[in-house]
């Protein structure tokens, strides 16, 4: 019996063991550079260009503005839904379920990449440039 108990408290060392070595190992795969890309938009020459530019932004502002408009949207949503829930519960209801949802977090890149098509269909050009940004202050990755 104790050879069992011996063999099967060795067994479950090495398990942990792994466990810890593959939490490590992902740990430090989470440490790469981070990367950022910039856009450099340059006007077109034309008046009729940037007249043209001029448009693109204010379909990208519009475009934030239908982003937003949603996300406002969502949390009233939920708000409604957990008074709905909290009076459920409070008169004894049987039948009370929780019908908010996870509102995501506004995402402008669509409005942005839009933007950016939108700038070179006008004469404009656009130039990326990814940066390395080293977030965790450990100078990792970044040379």
């Amino acid at each position: 019996m104790k050879a069992t108990q011996k063999k099967n408290g060795h067994f479950g060392y090495l398990l942990w063991q792994a466990v810890f070595l593959g939490l490590l190992l992902i740990s430090l795969s989470a440490c790469g550079s981070l990367y950022t890309t910039e856009y450099l938009l340059e006007p077109p020459t034309s008046q009729q260009g940037q007249i043209c530019v001029m448009q693109c932004e204010q379909n990208r502002t519009a475009c934030k503005n239908e982003i937003k408009l949603a996300q406002k949207d969502c949390e009233h949503r939920n708000e409604i839904a957990g008074i709905k829930l909290e009076n459920c519960l409070k008169n004894g209801g049987m039948n009370c379920y929780d019908s908010r949802k996870t509102c995501p977090p506004p995402s402008f890149e669509q409005c942005n990449q839009e933007h950016r098509y939108c700038y070179q269909a006008c004469g404009g050009t656009v130039a990326s440039q990814r940066t390395c940004v080293d977030s965790w202050g450990w100078g990792l990755g970044c040379n």
